[in-house]
């Protein structure tokens, strides 16, 4: 079973580390309102889940990919560690730190192994993560662990991957000056981390809430309606959810 895990863990590493490239190509061309949506909804979450707080969060962003919310949080003057085993999406994020002019920490960890690290944090988050995790439950709990007393967690997630979702995507992909490799690329990544990730085609918020228990933490609170439609993803069931650790018994 260790054996089976490592061996996912290390696919779905290689897999973010080859989308690296296009991945940061998307955020470069997001459009700026949707970021500011993006920003404008933490602060707002985080205004409201800290409202005592005076001092900026320490913050975990559990695999952050490119950078895109580890910068943003920076930006709302959080000291952010951002986290990810793909290495190159670490470069992309440190890049896009660099040129938006603030301070991230990046760390090669993966999403089971924050314990390493070593330090304690107000707030831990993940952004389009749970999904890809070969043992989700297992990095839920040992995000529990590292966060401080009335800390929190918050996720965002959805569903990416359905018959209707992914044929519209197909049918895009067809149109002249489109991407025509979505259905080679769509198979290719099943093929190398579909059968790593038990939630290869996304998360409903009730499942989302049934791992987040199995892991310890509380049923949460949900705030994608904060998110104008424009700035959404295209997502059969996108949601953003904050939670704490639950009480012990």
């Amino acid at each position: 079973m260790r054996h089976d895990r490592r061996a996912a863990l290390a696919a779905v590493r290689d897999n973010w580390d080859r989308r690296a490239h296009a991945y940061d190509r998307f955020y470069q061309d997001y459009a700026q309102d949707k970021r500011e949506a993006w920003r404008t909804v933490c602060e707002k979450i985080l205004g409201e889940s800290f409202a005592r707080r005076v001092k900026p969060l320490k913050v975990l962003d559990v695999g952050t990919g490119t950078g895109f919310l580890s910068t943003l949080l920076a930006e709302l003057g959080h000291h952010v560690i951002a986290i990810d085993t793909a290495s190159t999406m670490l470069d992309y994020a440190r890049a896009e730190a660099r040129r938006r002019g603030v301070a991230v920490r990046t760390m090669a960890c993966g999403a089971h192994d924050v314990a390493a690290l070593d330090t304690k944090f107000d707030l831990v988050t993940a952004r389009y993560v749970l999904w890809t995790l070969p043992d989700p439950v297992a990095a839920l709990r040992a995000w529990r662990d590292v966060i401080e007393p009335g800390g929190g967690l918050l996720l965002a997630d959805g569903i990416w991957h359905t018959w209707r979702h992914d044929w519209r995507r197909l049918v895009g992909s067809l149109r002249p000056g489109a991407d025509h490799r979505f259905l080679w690329q769509l198979l290719r990544d099943y093929a190398q981390i579909g059968h790593a990730t038990p939630h290869w085609a996304g998360l409903t918020p009730c499942r989302a809430r049934a791992l987040l228990a199995a892991g310890g933490f509380e049923r949460g609170i949900r705030h994608d309606q904060l998110l104008p439609e424009y700035a959404r993803p295209t997502s059969a069931d996108f949601f953003i959810l904050g939670t704490r650790p639950a009480k012990l018994p």
